[in-house]
């Protein structure tokens, strides 16, 4: 229960969805607007990473406990 105190975890979690799904979108939709496509792929990156750096600074926290 004290994992779910934690909003690192959640955010986490939720920034790895949302930039999974725009990067599969990205890369599974026609390439008729590709610069839509472009901004997909990049949010998706960024949205990634910032999701990886959240659970990342959870994993750091609880070694340093």
């Amino acid at each position: 229960m004290n994992k779910l105190y934690d909003l690192r975890i959640v955010i986490g979690i939720f920034f790895l969805i949302i930039g999974f799904l725009l990067m599969g979108y990205a890369f599974l939709s026609d390439g008729s607007l590709e610069e839509n496509n472009k901004i997909n792929l990049y949010c998706g990156l960024l949205f990634s990473s910032f999701g990886l750096l959240m659970l990342l600074l959870k994993t750091k926290r609880k070694k340093n406990n």
